[in-house]
């Protein structure tokens, strides 16, 4: 940099990246980062030295396999660090990530000491210490789903509904349920009579049905709130779908192990293996749907379906494997050639289902035709392109005809006979889904009456043109 004293115009001097000050907003985020990650890399560290030491001195099992210390270890830190960048833009949501990230690490303490010492209290824990992680998933959910609606949604007592639910299957399922392989010797410490602990059990199903809460409260409120932005809420459904395939998965080793496909130790592993990927992907999907206004929202519409396909595709399978193996459990058939009738079957079956909550969360779309030759007509089936304003109501639509015609808020409410409010709502709705981020070196205005007039002139050439003969 050069630099002047006095009349003197001194020689350029180079100053390093390094010397740049600390109180500079992107090396401060990333300083805080690393420090915030710090003591869960030592907690980390200290459960894998666990874990080695459990596989040399004690009896090894599931708990300390290197895939799942590994898969445990770096999911944490991986969601930690999504947790802190969350931080920024919506501290409830970025602490509940991070308290997420430190439940893996504290689970996989208790996985390490329970194969190191055998104790029966570690064991206990080591039965239900899946639970925390996925309470988490649903709590993390419905504090997106309340931030991105800007608070209107009432969550309080779903949330207390979801912690009560998660509390007391923990409890049951920790300290009355039959110790885990090779802790088939851990006596319960509450031994409940048969009727008793199958009532209790049962809990286990209303569990299960909070998962189901965040990505059907999302796509709800993606349909039914005009004034959230559809985009960030499709995104957090997306991410929301991350924990319901892991309890899938669950299920499907469950009927796995039982048809003795695979060893009920390798489908431990395969389980928390998935517990150690699902939680980092929840996260970034919540991360990028909460995103503030230093960091637009930049998820195209095309990265949303893609993401959903792949999501409900992977659900699909698992259903209808597990369909396939409980036909052939049930009823003593044992054969591939059944499995794989009931598979097909059940796929095929629920192909149409996914399709259509694919399109509730992403937005079904409707394409104008493109005029073409006769011949193109003849041989091939119309082309169809994608309208950007397929997704927007026609109210919507209203509204952005009459921005495109130079009308303020105050002229749009006056011509609709609507609050200036509404119309507010209205527009922030259409450059969501026109996917225009608020920015300062941009006029939304203007580019959403540029596509108004850019489509609508298309629309009324399809419209006139000349119809040909063949």
């Amino acid at each position: 940099m050069e630099q002047i004293q006095g009349a003197k115009l001194l020689a350029p001097r180079f100053v390093s990246n390094w010397s740049l000050p600390w109180d500079n907003l992107r090396m401060g985020v990333k300083a805080r980062a690393v420090v915030g990650l710090l003591p869960l890399g030592f907690v980390v560290l200290a459960s894998a030295l666990i874990a080695i030491a459990a596989r040399v001195v004690g009896h090894p099992y599931f708990g300390t396999d290197p895939a799942v210390v590994a898969a445990l270890g770096v999911g944490a830190l991986a969601t930690a660090a999504v947790g802190h960048a969350t931080w920024r833009n919506d501290r409830s949501v970025g602490v509940t990530v991070v308290l997420a990230a430190w439940t893996l690490a504290a689970y996989l303490i208790v996985l390490g000491l329970a194969g190191l010492t055998g104790a029966s209290p570690v064991a206990r824990l080591a039965v239900g210490g899946h639970i925390p992680p996925l309470t988490l998933c649903v709590v993390t959910g419905l504090i997106a789903r309340r931030s991105l609606l800007a608070g209107r949604a009432s969550s309080w007592p779903v949330l207390v509904s979801v912690g009560i639910a998660g509390i007391l299957f923990g409890a049951i399922f920790t300290l009355a349920h039959p110790g885990p392989p090779p802790f088939e010797g851990v006596s319960p410490i509450f031994d409940l009579p048969g009727p008793v602990m199958n009532a209790f059990m049962s809990l286990n199903f209303v569990w299960l049905a909070t998962l189901l809460l965040p990505p059907a409260l999302l796509i709800w409120s993606r349909r039914s709130d005009a004034r959230a932005d559809p985009g960030r809420l499709a995104t957090a459904a997306v991410a929301s779908f991350a924990p319901v395939c892991q309890i899938l998965l669950c299920t499907l080793l469950g009927f796995a192990v039982e048809a003795r496909g695979v060893s009920q130790n390798g489908g431990a592993v395969i389980l928390l293996v998935g517990l150690g990927a699902a939680w980092p992907l929840t996260a970034v999907g919540y991360g990028l749907a909460i995103r503030g206004r230093a960091a637009p929202y930049t998820v195209s519409t095309g990265v949303l379906a893609r993401a959903g396909s792949l999501v409900l595709g992977l659900m699909t399978a698992m259903v209808a494997i597990c369909a396939g193996l409980f036909v052939s459990l049930g009823h003593g058939i044992g054969t591939t050639l059944a499995i794989a009738v009931s598979v097909v079957v059940v796929g095929l079956a629920l192909r149409p289902i996914a399709a259509r909550v694919l399109a509730a969360v992403i937005g079904e779309a409707t394409y104008p035709i493109r005029a073409g030759t006769t011949s193109d007509r003849a041989s091939h089936p119309p082309r169809r392109e994608p309208s950007r304003m397929s997704p927007l109501s026609g109210r919507e639509r209203e509204v952005l005809r009459l921005l495109a015609a130079g009308l303020s808020n105050a002229g749009i409410a006056a011509e609709l006979v609507l609050s200036e409010r509404t119309i507010d709502a209205h527009l922030r709705s259409v450059f969501g889904k026109l996917e225009l981020p608020d920015s300062k070196h941009d006029n939304r205005r203007v580019q959403a009456a540029a596509i108004w007039a850019g489509e609508s002139h298309v629309a009324a050439q399809l419209v006139n043109a000349p119809e040909m003969k063949v």
